[in-house]
């Protein structure tokens, strides 16, 4: 899928009104919800019928025939992997709504309406990040937090651990999972929700103990809270991490924020970045 095809499917999915007959959850195990209520997978399909449904979700919307015939099958398909391919998506329409998957010989697609997680998550989270830019903090706040409610509920389809194909939405996940954490870390920094920002940037840190953007919202929420040897004990952690991993120092920016939390040990005002 070109890079201009998966934003025009990230805009419509995040712009379309929130009655969506459809919600395809792939963060944590698989899940389909219709109007709010989570259908039994037997009234979904079959696992292989769920599998299409699942791979066209991961594939941001569409997913070509021949990477359904691999994921189905492997190296061992069937004589005729297209046509039974096209019954399992003639009975998702049946149990979903004729427009849920469109498509034909060389790929199927999620209809219009319907929405994936993921994908919502990553318009929320890029949201959120324009809000800070804009000095909009309590917004941003709202919209990460609403973000990281799509994204921190496990693994990529987590009862598949082992799907190769599921591996670049994984990567995905990850990303935004890092970036919603940084969001809901700032934004609570800039509206005096410490505590917020403690937990969210600890595990961020927690995560990535190598992730110097985390530590630095580790180090300031502490320091906000009147607890400079915290935030002194983080940027010790992190030396030490970087160091031993990467025989690196910490960038000037952390070195500078460990100075200033030194020199200001008893004070209770948020750092700068």
């Amino acid at each position: 899928m070109s890079s201009r095809t998966l934003q025009t499917f990230r805009v419509n999915r995040a712009t379309s009104p929130p009655t969506t007959k459809l919600t395809l959850c792939v963060v944590g195990e698989f899940a389909v919800y219709r109007a709010g209520r989570a259908l039994p997978a037997a009234e979904v399909g079959s696992r292989k019928a769920r599998t299409v449904l699942a791979l066209a979700a991961v594939h941001y919307g569409y997913v070509p025939v021949d990477s359904i015939i691999t994921a189905l099958w492997g190296d061992a398909p069937p004589r005729h992997p297209g046509a039974n391919i096209a019954t399992l998506v003639s009975r998702l329409r049946s149990a979903l709504g004729p427009d849920a998957i469109g498509g034909g010989r060389t790929g199927y697609r999620l209809g219009d309406h319907v929405r994936v997680d993921l994908i919502d998550a990553t318009y929320l989270v890029s949201r959120a990040e324009a809000r800070i830019a804009a000095g909009q903090a309590a917004a941003a706040l709202t919209t990460a937090t609403q973000a990281m409610a799509l994204l921190d509920n496990g693994a990529v389809l987590a009862e598949r651990p082992d799907a190769p194909w599921a591996e670049p939405a994984r990567a995905l996940h990850g990303q935004l999972l890092r970036r919603a954490r940084h969001a809901v870390a700032e934004s609570a920094l800039r509206v005096d929700d410490i505590r917020t920002a403690q937990a969210t940037a600890e595990a961020a840190v927690a995560a990535d103990p190598l992730d110097e953007a985390a530590c630095r919202m580790v180090m300031r929420a502490h320091h906000a809270a009147g607890e400079p040897a915290r935030a002194l004990l983080a940027y010790q952690r992190l030396r030490t991490t970087l160091t031993r991993e990467l025989g690196v120092d910490p960038a000037a920016s952390t070195r500078d924020l460990h100075l200033a939390v030194l020199r200001d040990a008893h004070g209770t005002r948020a750092l700068s970045t």
